[in-house]
């Protein structure tokens, strides 16, 4: 039994000191791939050496988060497309909308993603996407935006049934249907395991481990036991054994299919 977990950000600082230990015991936990998020123009350079360290185990993808609107720059349009192209690149992310931390930046997040999308149509490449709902989720309804959006912009096609990840599901279920049905994965972590989170145990009942793939986002949001300390590949066994129980599924059968999505979205062999 082997899982992939499909966000990481092992290029953050806090792993500086310890990067490759932490590699190596969440490979021993049973993580056997990861999935390097390089969200910031410079991440994008160290992400590929640390691909290059770990070749056909740990890949990435390359974007610019919506935290970082004023990187939207010709000279760095030109670089991420470069490095799209390079072998370990597996698909634009993460990018999107964040109405909670940045409710002040809507028409550049807005700027920033239309950028994105158009990248994404161009090289056909997969999309990882960051979306959180503000304070006032009535108002400052980020799913809604992004749905929206994509549903009008975002129209290369692909054979796969996926197209890329909802990142750190903490929609409704309507949401996650709506993202579902335009080619969306629903990616499910820590937060999965949290005692307020019924909503999220809900709709993941609902649709099913056919529709989800798992993720740490390390180093934040660890599962339930470790709040408060660093996250890292090694909990994604946790989280899952959270999934399984819930959706009362055999932890192999379960496994197998939420790893071959992400095998499938990734093009991890």
């Amino acid at each position: 039994m082997e899982f992939i977990d499909t966000h990481a950000h092992l290029m953050d600082d806090i792993f500086r000191r310890d990067r490759n230990q932490v590699v190596e015991r969440s490979f021993k936990s049973g993580v056997g791939r990861i999935v390097e998020i390089a969200c910031s123009s410079m991440e994008w350079n160290r992400a590929v050496g640390f691909c290059g360290s770990y070749k056909n185990r740990i890949c990435a993808c390359f974007g610019i988060h919506p935290h970082y609107p004023e990187q939207l720059s010709p000279e760095n349009i030109v670089k991420l497309k470069e490095f799209l192209n390079l072998e370990v690149s597996r698909g634009l992310g993460e990018v999107g909308l964040d109405y909670f931390w940045e409710p002040g930046k809507k028409d550049s997040q807005m700027k920033l993603l239309s950028e994105m999308i158009k990248i994404s149509n161009e090289f056909k490449k997969i999309c990882v996407f960051h979306c959180r709902n503000g304070k006032n989720a009535k108002n400052e309804n980020a799913y809604s935006d992004l749905l929206d959006f994509i549903k009008q912009r975002w129209n290369f096609e692909s054979k796969k049934r996926f197209r890329g990840v909802l990142h750190c599901f903490s929609g409704n279920y309507e949401d996650a249907k709506r993202g579902i049905d335009m080619g969306l994965a629903i990616g499910v972590n820590g937060t999965f395991t949290y005692p307020k989170n019924e909503e999220l145990r809900e709709t993941v009942e609902k649709i099913g481990m056919e529709n989800i793939v798992f993720e740490t986002d390390c180093p934040y949001l660890p599962p339930q036991s470790k709040r408060g300390k660093r996250n890292d590949p090694s909990c994604i066994p946790e989280i899952a054994g959270s999934v399984f129980q819930c959706l009362n599924a055999m932890p192999e059968h379960g496994a197998e299919i939420v790893a071959r999505n992400s095998s499938e979205i990734f093009d991890i062999c």
